[in-house]
């Protein structure tokens, strides 16, 4: 039986919000026991399931945000698997790569959308000019063994398999979440070196 493009979009988009909750359901404890971490994967399952005004959670959550970045899934899937696992599979240099990555793509997109240019690069997100240059950016993080390379592939794939509903690849690569927390990481970075400086 054939999968739905819907059902598809649904389960991709249902990825990072129990990703997120299953982090927070885990916590900060360095010590899970497998029943935690069963526990909390299964439980955040459930909430997400839970209903809500006759809509579960994840409905609502898809609401807000119905387009999930892969980076930003990729990044909470990084994350929970250094929780369960204990291993650190990312360097202070590889998050840095993804903050750095995802504040300079903030400061392309998003001021067209507050009114502050008059060029429009969402519609770069409908030709071959956005992919191509991911893909670069890619290559040139992997040459030099930053791991985040291999997150920002995702976008790529997951815009070739149609895995989201929207078909702008901006959506694959960056959503407001990845962008907000981004910039804060920026900008922590940015002010500790300043004061490493003074």
């Amino acid at each position: 039986m054939t999968m739905s493009a819907e059902t598809l979009h649904q389960l991709y988009a249902a990825m990072a919000p129990w990703l997120a909750v299953s982090l927070l359901l885990l916590g900060r404890n360095p010590f899970l026991s497998r029943v935690r971490m069963v526990g909390s994967l299964t439980l955040s399952f459930f909430l997400l399931c839970f209903p809500v005004e006759e809509w579960s959670m994840f409905s609502w959550i898809r609401m807000v945000e119905p387009n999930p970045s892969f980076t930003l899934t990729g990044l909470l899937g990084v994350l929970l698997y250094e929780r369960l696992s204990g291993k650190k599979i990312f360097r202070p240099e590889d998050w840095n790569a993804a903050w750095l990555v995802g504040t300079l793509a903030v400061l392309i997109l998003y001021p067209m959308g507050l009114g502050l240019t008059h060029i429009d690069p969402y519609a770069w997100g409908w030709n071959s000019i956005l992919p191509l240059a991911i893909a670069a950016a890619a290559t040139s993080l992997l040459l030099k063994a930053n791991r985040f390379g291999i997150i920002l592939i995702l976008p790529l794939v997951g815009s070739l398999l149609h895995l989201q509903e929207s078909t702008n690849f901006w959506d694959t690569l960056i959503d407001p979440i990845y962008g907000a927390v981004s910039l804060v990481a920026v900008t922590i970075l940015v002010v500790a070196r300043l004061r490493l400086q003074a």
